[in-house]
């Protein structure tokens, strides 16, 4: 009886150490890209890019967006679908909610905002986090232009 008792609790010690050994815990998640973005309607914008990310290495960028309204600054404010994808393949998920002001400099924009990571695929299937992201926006035509900006955030996965 006292073998039984031992091997129970020797047992449970083992099995109650593993969620520690297996927790996720929150990492950063910072980066910065370039790119461009194009008007596909008047309400929205493809962004496309490329960039350098924590846990991604070199990433491809894309970022459907929605212009959801004027913004006090002058600008709009817009609301992304980011999907950042990684050299292996796996991807990480965000939603992100913009600020575009213009600023002294003709056909220039400063972009601030923040976002939520939602999920991915592969090792980020389940990830989580937050931060804030900013960028220099500049317009090269009526509905083109080009983007160079960061990100500082943490990830969970």
């Amino acid at each position: 009886m006292k073998f039984l008792l031992l091997a129970v609790l020797g047992l449970l010690t083992v099995v109650s150490a593993l969620p520690a050994a297996f927790a996720s815990h929150s990492t950063p998640f910072n980066g910065s890209g370039t790119g461009t973005f194009t008007d596909t309607s008047p309400t929205t914008v493809l962004i496309t890019g490329t960039g350098n990310y924590d846990h991604l290495g070199l990433t491809t960028l894309r970022f459907p967006s929605t212009i959801t309204g004027p913004a006090v600054c002058g600008g709009f404010t817009a609301t992304e679908q980011d999907n950042y994808t990684g050299a292996n393949g796996d991807s990480v998920y965000l939603t992100v909610h913009d600020t575009i002001c213009p600023t002294s400099t003709p056909s220039a924009f400063q972009l601030d905002g923040s976002f939520t990571i939602t999920g991915g695929t592969g090792r980020f299937a389940d990830a989580s986090g937050s931060g804030t992201v900013s960028a220099a926006v500049t317009f090269t035509s009526a509905t083109s232009g080009t983007f160079a900006g960061k990100q500082t955030g943490t990830i969970t996965y």
